[in-house]
């Protein structure tokens, strides 16, 4: 009688380890190494090649957990298709409206996919785990930093910066201020003036709050399953 197979237990060298590991490395780059895009063309179009590669990244991830690849290889598309003109010409405001649009989108899948992925996998290794909820916070600040800049662009005054009056925020200036709103530090520079502006950071500052409390219990809890306590004897 053939003995079934047992499941390969999912080990921190595991592809898909690695994969969550570079796509949080190209997150952490992308949203702390903005400022570089401030030097001219040739600086753009290296961060826009590194959008690139957590693209790729992200497209991987999300084949990995059955999502709609089609839309999601589309919006990656349209992305580099207006970040390469976005890196010539940063001025122009359907090149960058399209750049975050698209942006906004793609990072809304990927913290869609790896949310499902910390919430569903009761069995992956605890190391993706913790990459996956590290790279999720992160993208979470990016998201509604892009969310904010198209907000702006469409109607512009709905956010100010005091260091610059009369000028709306550039999508530098709205992706600081959402990671301050998200960590709840609230320096004042940048401050949202419309009601969906203060809608959409109150709803920010509460869903980054909610997603730490959360995945922190998933992954308690998941830890104390895999390490039940032994009664004493």
């Amino acid at each position: 009688m053939a003995i079934p197979k047992r499941p390969r237990p999912l080990r921190d060298s595991d592809p898909y380890t690695w994969n969550l590991g570079l796509l949080l490395f190209f997150v952490i780059i992308l949203q702390f190494g903005q400022p570089v895009t401030m030097y001219g063309e040739l600086w753009t179009g290296l961060y826009m090649l590194l959008y690139a590669a957590m693209i790729f990244f992200g497209i991987r991830l999300v084949r990995h957990e059955r999502q709609p690849l089609s839309i999601v290889a589309t919006v990656g598309i349209a992305f580099v298709a207006f970040g390469t003109w976005f890196s010539f010409d940063q001025e122009h405001r359907t090149a960058t409206l399209g750049m975050l649009v698209s942006l906004t989108v793609f990072m809304l899948m990927l913290v869609i996919a790896l949310t499902m992925f910390i919430f569903r996998r009761s069995h992956a290794a605890g190391v993706d785990l913790v990459l996956a909820a590290v790279t999720v916070y992160l993208l979470h600040g990016g998201l509604f930093g892009a969310a904010y800049s198209v907000m702006e662009i469409l109607h512009p005054g709905s956010f100010a910066d005091p260091t610059t009056p009369g000028a709306s925020p550039t999508w530098r200036q709205l992706v600081y201020y959402s990671y301050v709103t998200m960590s709840t530090v609230g320096y004042g520079e940048v401050l949202p003036l419309t009601a969906w502006a203060r809608s959409l950071a109150a709803f920010q500052a509460v869903a980054g709050t909610l997603f730490l409390t959360v995945a922190v219990a998933r992954l308690v809890s998941i830890w104390r399953s895999s390490n039940p306590v032994r009664p004493d004897t």
